[in-house]
């Protein structure tokens, strides 16, 4: 997503976070750090996926599984303050059965970009006994993922 674009038109799913720029999100400079916009973006990931009543760690019948990053990126378009109000929004763009990517696009109270970025995760199993490996989506994730949203869910907006 370039950071000229409000919603990616291939966008699955969508959803929105807000949250204010705390002190300890800040470098020396007094803007915020790149690592607390990407704190900003997994806290998103994770209300999106609780919303779905889902969450990053899982367990069925099968044991535990997660979503860990494959890949992660962000563009910084412009530095915020100390206690400035952002929004964070969630499309998720692609889910083929092996991963998903979600697209993130932060803004301010003027609806000014901040920062733009992309998370690549996979489904993986955790054994007790060996190293993790990755597993197809499951299907009931992918339902949840991708079920219909209503008119309060496609415009709620969770607070951090």
């Amino acid at each position: 997503m370039t950071s000229n674009t409000k919603t990616p038109y291939n966008a699955i799913s969508h959803f929105q976070a807000s949250r204010t720029v705390r002190w300890t999100d800040t470098d020396s400079s007094g803007f915020i750090h790149v690592g607390a916009l990407i704190r900003m973006m997994e806290e998103t990931e994770y209300a999106f996926l609780r919303s779905r009543d889902l969450s990053v760690v899982l367990t069925d019948g099968r044991g535990l599984m997660g979503f860990p990053r494959l890949s992660a990126s962000i563009e910084i378009v412009t530095p915020v303050p100390f206690d400035t109000e952002l929004s964070v929004k969630l499309f998720l763009v692609e889910l083929d059965g092996k991963s998903i990517v979600y697209e993130f696009l932060i803004s301010d109270q003027t609806d000014a970009t901040v920062a733009t970025g992309r998370f690549h995760v996979a489904a993986c199993r955790f054994p007790n006994d060996a190293p993790p490996y990755a597993v197809l989506t499951p299907e009931y994730v992918i339902a949840a993922l991708t079920k219909p949203v209503t008119s309060t869910t496609q415009t709620s907006t969770t607070h951090f």
